[in-house]
């Protein structure tokens, strides 16, 4: 899956998507996409489906997960084990590394 955000050019790839799914949150009920927002960025961030434009809606290679909050997530199968994505998502250091490691060598 690829994203446009509405301010930029380039396309990002999606990693991760899920709903917000909480009531008091503005956003609540929206698809949130986690993507790296720059190259060289040590992590993942979290892009609006109001903030953006999906450009290849391809999910090939995700698979559905059940997110730390009880809700559906939908993770890319090089940030699916050892909590690989919630490494990401803090930002930890070497979890990039590790993910980009995963992505060029493939699935195995």
């Amino acid at each position: 899956m690829m994203l446009r955000e509405f301010d930029q050019e380039q396309p990002l790839e999606v990693y991760a998507f899920y709903w917000a799914n909480n009531p008091a949150l503005k956003r609540h009920g929206q698809r949130m996409h986690l993507v790296v927002l720059y190259q060289g960025h040590d992590g993942l961030g979290v892009v609006a489906e109001d903030e953006c434009e999906i450009v290849d809606p391809s999910v090939d290679g995700f698979v559905l997960r059940r997110s730390g909050s009880g809700g559906d997530i939908f993770v890319h199968w090089a940030a699916d084990k050892d909590d690989l994505l919630d490494r990401l998502i803090d930002h930890d250091p070497g979890a990039m590394a590790e993910f980009q490691r995963r992505l060029r060598e493939g699935r195995s």
